[in-house]
């Protein structure tokens, strides 16, 4: 070998090294990038690191949302990265190749007029395209990553991230009949955006009633006939944008106020 070819070689195993140790340090640091291949379009990601929480209607939520009752505690086990947020139309329209929303306002915006089937047929494609793992959150997933997840704060809230719904949701108040461009709103603590309201976020559980019993990475009802959602949407009032509130849709439904965002495992 040349001496200017084992130059060469030094510095392209430096180069790969580098960006290796950063692609590391991302992940270590509790956020990571994934670009779509062959798109411009990406998804950011947070990591929710396991832990145990108190699931439901908590004293803050109040006695409205005491259809989310009993209370009870959740251990995750397992690490997860949460999308910062919602799939917007841009992203499923660069990995599905078509854009379903019945307010198709731009790229920016959250997907619309998705079915839990679709929903799950996304992360299908997109685990595909980028050789890593997504997933629809679980229920608990869901409600853990919107309580501040590790990060946590030691006051929890009535809404994701705040008290005051105007400074995190768009809602039928302040959202003027359509949906708004994702992260114009607070975040939680974990960096996540409009977990309170802009549109429902399909789950992957089928709905059923709470245990009260200590559970350990739950994944909801063996079987049903309706599939969870959270979160409310610019549709519906400041009830639904609590952080414990649920519902539910048959899993081949959609509509203009329902949506997603994905974990990867």
């Amino acid at each position: 070998m040349t001496y200017k070819g084992l130059i060469l070689m030094i510095l392209t195993a430096a180069i790969v090294a580098g960006l290796a140790s950063f692609t590391m340090r991302g992940e270590e640091e509790g956020t990571l990038t994934v670009a779509i291949p062959g798109t411009d379009f990406k998804l950011d990601l947070v990591l929710v690191r396991a832990g145990t929480f108190t699931m439901g209607a908590t004293a803050e939520q109040s006695d409205k949302t005491n259809y989310a009752k009993p209370v009870h505690q959740v251990t995750l086990t397992q690490d997860y990265y949460m999308a910062t947020t919602e799939v917007t139309q841009g992203v499923y329209r660069a990995v599905m190749g078509d854009n379903p929303s019945r307010h198709a306002l731009g790229d920016d915006y959250p997907v619309d007029g998705v079915s839990y089937l679709d929903a799950l047929r996304f992360c299908e494609k997109l685990s595909e395209l980028t050789g890593r793992r997504f997933s629809l959150p679980t229920e608990a997933q869901w409600e853990y990553a919107a309580r501040g997840g590790h990060k946590a704060p030691k006051q929890q809230t009535p809404y994701v991230g705040s008290a005051n719904i105007g400074a995190v949701a768009w809602y039928d108040h302040n959202a003027q009949a359509k949906p708004h461009p994702v992260a114009q709103k607070q975040p939680n603590a974990l960096g996540l955006y409009d977990m309170s309201g802009n549109v429902w976020e399909w789950c992957l559980d089928w709905y059923d009633d709470y245990s009260s019993a200590p559970q350990t990475d739950p994944t909801g009802a063996s079987g049903g006939s309706m599939r969870v959602s959270r979160g409310g949407s610019w549709c519906n009032g400041s009830r639904f944008a609590r952080t414990s509130n649920r519902d539910s849709s048959f899993p081949n439904s959609s509509n203009d106020c329902l949506g997603f965002r994905v974990v990867m495992l």
